[in-house]
């Protein structure tokens, strides 16, 4: 049986004519079969687009590291403390814990080390009664400081006898009129005050 063989070269020129030759000697088989490239080409697209989600997890991941409290949550608590305790104690304990002293409030607040955050944030909760409990505490200190153990009359005249032998009458007995006592006997009538006044001008 004879037989032609044609051969056409594959370029743009040619495609309609080897479109043609296929649908002649191919019919509705040729049909069918183009269909099955077309869904082929298809597939490199959709295994494109999941490669995009991939790129926003990168993106998402550096913002979950932050530190226990975010500087916001550290500007609300300075607020609420100025609010409740006063500017002049919000800005006293940012200054102890590495703020410049005489800055504007906002730029203590990002001077601050988001290290500090927790502990300053505690001392706010605190507010200023610690630290008047330990002003108080150092007034009674002073005040022990200065009370003195009673002293009776009789060792007054002791020791205002001592300082006359001493240093001369005249000067004790200044010292006894200068606080009520114009003489020995009326030491007994001074009160506490002045007798504690002049045992320590005797004893001085």
């Amino acid at each position: 049986m004879a037989k032609v063989i044609y051969e056409i070269e594959m370029n743009a020129e040619n495609a309609p004519m080897i479109d043609q030759v296929n649908r002649l000697l191919l019919g509705n088989g040729y049909k069918a079969e183009t269909a099955v490239p077309a869904k082929t080409e298809a597939k490199p697209e959709a295994t494109k687009t999941p490669a995009k989600p991939a790129a926003k997890v990168e993106k998402e991941t550096p913002a979950t590291d932050s530190n226990e409290m975010s500087l916001v949550d550290f500007k609300t608590a300075v607020k609420k403390a100025k609010a409740e305790h006063g500017e002049d104690f919000t800005t006293a304990t940012l200054v102890a814990n590495g703020a410049k002293a005489g800055d504007p409030l906002g730029r203590m607040v990002s001077s601050i080390d988001a290290d500090d955050y927790t502990d300053i944030v505690a001392a706010f909760v605190a507010g200023p009664a610690e630290q008047a409990e330990e002003a108080e505490e150092d007034d009674f200190e002073d005040e022990e400081e200065e009370d003195t153990s009673e002293v009776t009359a009789d060792a007054v005249k002791v020791a205002a006898k001592a300082y006359a032998k001493e240093v001369g009458r005249d000067e004790a007995k200044e010292i006894m009129n200068s606080n009520g006592a114009a003489t020995l006997t009326k030491i007994a009538d001074c009160t506490a005050k002045q007798l504690q006044a002049m045992f320590k001008a005797f004893t001085a």
